[in-house]
């Protein structure tokens, strides 16, 4: 499906909503990348030393688990209504929880309580989400255009979220305060709700089946279909071993390893970000042949790039061995959403991304549960250690086994 109006070659911007797609997703990405700065220091700072690591991962995992639990309804959905005003009420009431942060802070309250089921309600939303937004591309770009769409939006979204968003929150944090942060987190995803309310896609056909019909009908699709639900498997490593070990050890690592202020805990999830947007502009200019064997190479690269960030004991090091994450990881984020979106039907697009979206939900709460134990007990550097190491073998395993997704061009 074409934008607005004539679209021609693999440029996705030649689509008027295209371009409003993409605006929306900077916006919305970079309140999302300020709430991943700002919530798990409004943890840190309210709890004993010994329970930091614990209490991140389990405020992260109650915020994963209701979208693991709502993800595949979340796509159906996305294939029964309109794409544009799911996003417009789930960053709303994004937007809403972060204004309950707001007050929180500015009361500067000293329980962390109230941040679970804050974050069970973020969970929740973003569960329906992020089949919707990811899907939303089908409807407005042509076949052509939907790998640069994905590359784009991925750069779009993932940079904010990595880079921008952390950063302003780490900076904003350091140079003014927790609840100034948590205000422009709030600007940013009622602005997301706003802009992506503003795209209009066609009204999605009735299928006549029930919301659980068309959720049976898509697994059984996806089970039908190896590469697909190769795609699918490969996607749980990160959540577990890369994302969990991450998020859970940054906010501790900075002060006690790096003895750094707050603000490194914005620019090191900056520098992923960073690495994320330069690989995925070497992408549009450069493709590359063999797409399915460069995404199951990138868990076995990226699991030798924890372990040497492991071993960092300072700023300079970590921020280029971050950024080289970011490159990897840029490959996989762009490969498996395209690959993904250019195999599965049409009818189908938004069940199958629920999918890849439940992946992350359900992995994630197992990489923040894995992360906090051993952190608890051995450090956040034997973590990310370990991470690597598990990393990189269950990728060099994946790489040998899953022939569908390796053969994918």
């Amino acid at each position: 499906m074409s934008g607005d109006s004539p679209t021609t070659g693999r440029n996705p911007f030649s689509s008027n909503r295209f371009t409003r797609w993409w605006l929306a997703s900077v916006v919305a990405g970079t309140g999302v990348g300020i709430q991943a700065v700002t919530v798990p220091l409004f943890i840190r700072d309210r709890v004993d030393l010994d329970a930091r690591a614990a209490a991140i991962a389990a405020a992260l995992i109650v915020q994963n688990l209701p979208g693991a639990v709502l993800a595949l309804i979340g796509g159906t959905f996305a294939d029964r209504i309109e794409r544009r005003r799911i996003l417009m009420t789930t960053y709303s009431v994004a937007a809403l929880v972060s204004t309950a942060y707001v007050v929180l802070s500015g009361l500067d309250v000293g329980e962390i309580w109230p941040v679970f089921p804050l974050a069970a309600v973020v969970g929740a939303a973003g569960a329906f989400t992020n089949p919707a937004r990811q899907s939303m591309l089908n409807q407005i770009v042509t076949r052509e255009q939907m790998q640069n769409a994905v590359i784009l939006g991925t750069m779009a979204f993932m940079a904010t979220l990595q880079f921008v968003g952390p950063a302003l929150g780490g900076l904003l944090t350091d140079l003014v305060s927790l609840t100034a942060a948590f205000a422009a987190e709030t600007v940013f995803l009622l602005g997301g709700a706003i802009l992506f309310s503003r795209i209009r896609t066609e009204v999605t056909p009735a299928t006549g089946s029930s919301v659980l019909s068309d959720l049976k009908e898509g697994l059984l699709y996806v089970a039908a279909t190896p590469k697909l639900y190769g795609l699918l498997i490969l996607s749980t490593v990160p959540g577990i071993l890369f994302i969990g070990p991450f998020a859970v050890t940054v906010p501790i690592i900075v002060p006690d390893i790096m003895h750094a202020g707050d603000k490194w805990v914005g620019l090191f999830w900056g520098c992923f970000g960073v690495g994320v947007l330069i690989g995925s502009t070497l992408l549009t200019w450069r493709p590359l042949p063999r797409r399915g064997l460069a995404l199951c190479a990138t868990n076995v690269i990226g699991g030798f790039v924890l372990m040497a960030y492991s071993q960092s004991e300072t700023l300079p090091i970590s921020v280029v061995i971050l950024i080289v994450w970011g490159l990897t990881a840029s490959v996989f984020m762009n490969y498996a959403v395209s690959l993904l979106q250019e195999n599965a039907e049409p009818r189908m697009i938004g069940r199958v991304m629920s999918m890849y979206s439940l992946t992350f939900f359900a992995s994630m709460p197992i990489g923040y549960a894995q992360a906090g134990f051993v952190t608890t007990k051995f450090g956040p550097q034997a973590t990310l250690l370990s991470s690597g190491i598990a990393a990189s073998a269950l990728g060099l395993a994946v790489l040998l086994a899953l022939k569908p997704v390796r053969e994918l061009e």
